[in-house]
């Protein structure tokens, strides 16, 4: 009776902490996925972007005008909080998109100079 109990035993915990590793795993999974970004303009010809994402795998910044052309592209990868800053005021006045995105999630956002 001592020995079937103590190997119930074994087997629940050894089923738990299986269970609750997979649970770990899973949630670097999602925080991997998990990206902010914003972006605003401000006076002066200046655009914005915020970024914070937490895990690996690379993060795209990309401006380009309504036909398609791209006008700037850039990487960053792993874990990245940053403030970038573009000076549009070298660009003819008229829409923008401007695009940050990772292998799951993007975020578009149409900008208009004056």
């Amino acid at each position: 009776m001592k020995a079937s109990l103590n190997l119930f035993l074994v087997v629940a915990f050894t089923t738990i902490a299986n269970v609750a590793l997979a649970n770990v795993d899973r949630a670097n999974d999602v925080k991997s996925t998990e990206i902010v970004a914003q972006i605003y303009p401000m006076k002066g010809d200046m655009i914005y972007v915020q970024l914070e994402k937490a895990g690996k795998g690379k993060v795209y910044i990309q401006i380009s005008d309504l036909n398609g052309h791209v006008l700037h592209s850039e990487s960053m990868k792993d874990d990245i909080r940053i403030l970038k800053r573009f000076d549009i005021s070298n660009l003819p006045s008229g829409s923008y998109i401007y695009e940050v995105s990772t292998d799951r999630y993007s975020l578009k956002k149409r900008i208009e100079k004056e």
